[in-house]
């Protein structure tokens, strides 16, 4: 251990260098800090003159990670955890705290569950400020990166799931499914089964880290497969699409109960289509700091407190 050399890196270079390679900015750096943009630039410096990397760079009017900084920023976000829960000692008062909380969610989990909860902690924590990622643009990997706090994401519980070391996964809720269609659909004057629900086409939700759904797997064990009208990148696309056209979406019940479906009615999906989930994510080796620590176990608590839907 070269205590010379870590003396020389003090709390105030690593803040500073957490924040620079979340943001990305050195602007919004400084506003976080309540300082210059020239002396988060003078600390960006004596950072590179300490570690020997450039850390970052500009290209065009982006500043970017050089390869050492992305190595860098899960250590350096797991040691300012541990340094803060050291300077807390281990303590948390949802009153006093003050801070961002980062999800990663897909758009139809803001409806359903997330939005509920987030409801009631904005009560219990005063001080907490949402910061919401869309998870194709912050997800998994960038939970494992420390750029976010958890992503909430809906998924079959038999579905193979992205194993980056180091993050848990913990059963938020169980849900249903259930299939909408727009209200005069020819396919509701006929009894609605397997053969009408393959009869039309579907909407895909584009997904970029899961595999193919269980229900997906479930109807190929049937020598059968749904065929694909569009695919989309949100649900609230989806439900747009639904009321113009004949297409059928198979989405999670409690936000089809929720969400603005207006002009739409639901039907059971007509075959097993397994157990569906919303799961909780956290990066493991993040998990002991304290605020973190009493958010998980409150979040985890409020979902399971939710009323189911109707």
């Amino acid at each position: 251990m070269d205590l010379i050399a870590l003396s020389r890196l003090g709390g105030r270079h690593l803040v500073t260098l957490h924040l620079l390679l979340d943001n990305q900015s050195v602007t919004r750096t400084a506003e976080r800090l309540c300082t210059t943009p020239s002396t988060v630039s003078k600390t960006l410096n004596q950072l590179r003159d300490l570690l020997g990397d450039q850390l970052l760079y500009r290209q065009g009017n982006q500043l970017l990670l050089t390869p050492m900084a992305e190595r860098l920023a899960p250590t350096l976000h797991r040691l300012l955890g541990e340094l803060n829960g050291l300077t807390r000692q281990n303590t948390f008062n949802p009153q006093q705290w003050q801070g961002s909380l980062r999800l990663g969610l897909r758009e139809s989990v803001m409806t359903w569950p997330v939005g509920p909860i987030l409801g009631q902690l904005m009560q219990e924590v005063p001080g907490m400020v949402p910061e919401i990622w869309n998870k194709d643009e912050q997800g998994l990997e960038a939970l494992a990166a420390g750029k976010l706090d958890f992503v909430i994401l809906p998924h079959d519980q038999s579905q193979p799931l992205p194993r980056q070391p180091g993050l848990v996964w913990e059963t938020l809720r169980e849900e249903k499914l259930v299939c909408l269609l727009r209200k005069d659909h020819p396919a509701l004057a006929k009894p609605w089964d397997l053969d009408a629900y393959l009869s039309w086409r579907h909407i895909a939700i584009r997904d970029q880290e899961l595999a193919n759904p269980f229900f997906e797997q479930s109807l190929a064990q049937q020598q059968v497969r749904r065929q694909i009208g569009a695919t989309l990148p949100d649900f609230a696309s989806a439900a747009a699409l639904l009321r113009q056209s004949d297409l059928i979406l198979t989405a999670v019940k409690g936000w089809a109960t929720r969400a603005c479906t207006q002009g739409l009615v639901s039907r059971p999906v007509p075959f097993d289509y397994g157990a569906v989930t919303h799961s909780l994510v956290w990066y493991g080796p993040l998990g002991e700091d304290p605020a973190l620590r009493w958010f998980r176990q409150r979040i985890l608590q409020l979902a399971r407190e939710l009323d189911a839907p109707q």
